[in-house]
């Protein structure tokens, strides 16, 4: 073995550890000021009946169609003015 080897493989090995531990207190630092506790929450989450739940479904449909309808009449008001403006271009070059 060269002079020095074992030493510099030692000093090496110190330099790890350190390294080690300062990168192991920064992740334990971190996940504790983010962990607030181990247990599960529990939702208390209100109970309907089958009457109650029928009529929030309903009006989820309800409002989901008339979202869809909403939604068609813009489309078809842009369709229609992309081809008004591409009629007129056209007109224009005749």
């Amino acid at each position: 073995m060269p002079d020095g080897s074992l030493s510099h493989f030692k000093a090496t090995l110190a330099r790890k550890i350190e390294r080690n531990q300062k990168r192991q207190s920064r992740v334990e630092r971190n996940a504790s000021a983010y962990k607030s506790s181990d247990s599960i929450p529990e939702y208390q989450f209100q109970k309907f009946s089958e009457w109650e739940l029928e009529k929030v479904k309903a009006g989820i449909r309800k409002k989901v169609q008339k979202e869809r309808k909403i939604e068609l009449r813009k489309t078809v008001v842009i369709f229609a003015a992309i081809a008004a403006v591409i009629l007129i271009l056209v007109l224009m070059l005749i």
